[in-house]
C-alpha cells in the first residue's frame, strides 16, 4: 500500500504545472510568444480614442468584453495577434485605420502540486521557467523524482504534457528538456 501511494505521488510527481487555460510557460520570449488565457488581465488602448482605453479580464472561456465589439475570443492568442484582431474588428464597422495596442497587465495563475514543499496556486510571470516555478513552490521534497517533472497545459483545446528532466537543466544547463 505504501508503495502504491509513493507510485501515485511519483505519477502526479514533483511538479505538474497547469496554467488555468492556455499559457505559454516554457521559456517564453515575452510579448511575442506568450499565449493569453483565462485569468490574464489586458490593457487595451486605441490611439486617439480615450473611451476605448480599457483594462479587461480574460474569462474562463478566453473571452474579453470590449466596447463596440461586445465579446471577443482571445484564447490562445499573443498580444500582437489580439492587436491585429481588434484592429480588424474595429476597422470593419467603427473606425478608420485604428491603431490598437495590447499590454498584458497581469498574468493568470498556475497550479504547482505533487512533490514540492509548498503546493498551490501561484501567479504566472511572463518569462517564468520551470526552475523558477519549482523554487516558487519551495523546491522539491525529499521524496520527489525531479526527472519525472511534467508540465501539463491546454493547447488548441487539448491537454499537452511536456516531460522535463530537471537533472539535465541543473547539470548541463539544457533548458530544452
Amino acid at each position: 500500500r505504501a508503495f502504491k501511494t509513493i507510485l501515485w505521488a511519483i505519477l502526479l510527481l514533483c511538479l505538474i504545472l497547469i496554467p488555468l487555460g492556455l499559457n505559454a510557460f516554457a521559456e517564453s520570449e515575452g510579448r511575442k510568444d506568450y499565449l493569453v488565457g483565462p485569468g490574464d488581465t489586458l490593457e487595451i488602448s486605441v490611439y486617439g480614442e480615450p473611451d476605448l482605453t480599457k483594462i479587461v479580464a480574460v474569462s474562463s472561456e478566453g473571452i474579453i468584453t470590449y466596447p463596440l465589439l461586445s465579446r471577443v475570443n482571445v484564447m490562445g492568442l499573443t498580444s500582437l495577434q489580439i492587436e491585429d484582431k481588434l484592429t480588424e474588428l474595429l476597422a470593419k464597422d467603427y473606425l478608420v485605420n485604428p491603431q490598437v495596442s495590447v499590454f498584458i497587465k497581469k498574468y493568470g495563475n498556475i497550479l504547482i502540486f505533487g512533490q514540492v514543499k509548498n503546493p498551490g496556486a501561484y501567479e504566472l510571470k511572463e518569462t517564468m521557467t520551470v526552475m523558477e516555478a519549482i523554487a516558487l513552490a519551495g523546491g522539491f521534497t525529499d521524496f520527489a523524482n525531479p526527472d519525472k517533472t511534467r508540465i501539463i497545459r491546454a493547447e488548441d483545446g487539448k491537454e499537452k504534457t511536456i516531460r522535463v528532466k530537471i537533472s539535465r537543466i541543473i547539470k548541463k544547463g539544457d533548458k530544452s528538456k
